[in-house]
């Protein structure tokens, strides 16, 4: 029998290691503060957008404009994943406050996840994953800008070099 699954959950003993490494990741996916965790944003806007910014640049783009953005935001996200582990995870529970966390089964079934609006290809509405060798989320946002969130300090420059080398912008 075939199987048509494209995650596969990591073993049960990496699960308990990956929850405790990301305890605070279902405050994060709940969109809570919290004081441990810090953010850093990229995006393909060199500023964070005020409302009058979002109105001009985010209604009524044009398909060449969409593209461009597109294309800095997935060679971001290829230089992100192509030198390090990337894991989906889903949140379960009665709660629904316990990551699972699974591998891709492919690099291209990765590759097709992790790009702007990627989520789509497993059902979400954006792609979010966890970099456990950077200890960190990795979260698409509606407006062109991704956000990583991270628990320690100082990991924060493979981000900081794949942003410079695909034309996106850091946002801190």
């Amino acid at each position: 029998m075939i199987s048509n699954r494209r995650l596969v959950n990591v073993p049960r003993i990496r699960q308990s290691e990956l929850a405790a490494k990301f305890a605070w990741l279902s405050s994060v996916h709940e969109n809570e503060k919290r004081e441990d965790v810090q953010i850093l944003s990229v995006s393909v806007f060199d500023h964070w957008l005020s409302r009058e910014d979002s109105c001009k640049l985010l209604e009524n783009v044009s398909a060449e404009e969409q593209a461009r953005r597109d294309g800095l935001l997935r060679g971001f996200c290829q230089k992100i994943i192509s030198n390090t582990e990337v894991l989906s995870f889903a949140m379960r529970g009665r709660l629904k406050n316990r990551p699972v966390f699974r591998t891709f089964k492919s690099k291209s079934l990765l590759e097709n996840y992790c790009m702007p609006k990627g989520g789509k290809s497993l059902r979400h509405r954006h792609f979010h994953v966890v970099l456990p060798e950077l200890g960190c989320a990795f979260y698409e946002s509606w407006d062109d800008t991704y956000h990583f969130f991270f628990a320690s300090p100082g990991k924060k420059n493979k981000e900081r070099d794949g942003a410079m080398q695909s034309g996106v912008y850091l946002l801190d």
